[in-house]
């Protein structure tokens, strides 16, 4: 019999952030708009990866993690909000081998 031990991580997506004004006053702000080349090119991903692999885990599956964002406003007296999802990365599920048992 085949027995398995499973593991996850969780890798964060990063944002693409905007600056506006100047000096004292700037300031950096997250758009929703995921930086998916800073993503694929953080070398602490590859390395979560990379671990998982030299340790012998196998890769599963990837779920991907979302937030809820909402907005609330006032415009001229009229109340609105706005709701969305954004996601904060994913979880990586792995597996490996523990040991073969011989059913007798």
């Amino acid at each position: 019999m085949t027995l398995y031990e499973y593991t996850q991580t969780f890798v964060p997506l990063p944002y693409k952030t905007v600056t506006s004004g100047m000096l004292m006053f700037k300031s950096i702000d997250e758009t929703t708009q995921p930086d998916v080349e800073r993503y694929l090119s953080d070398p602490e991903t590859l390395a979560v990866l990379n671990r998982h692999g030299r340790e012998g885990w196998e890769l599963v599956s990837v779920q991907q993690i979302n937030r809820g964002r909402e907005q609330i406003g006032n415009q001229n007296a009229q109340g609105w909000a706005l709701g969305y999802t954004l996601s904060t990365g994913f979880l990586f599920f792995f597996k490996r081998c523990v040991r073969i048992q011989q059913v007798e």
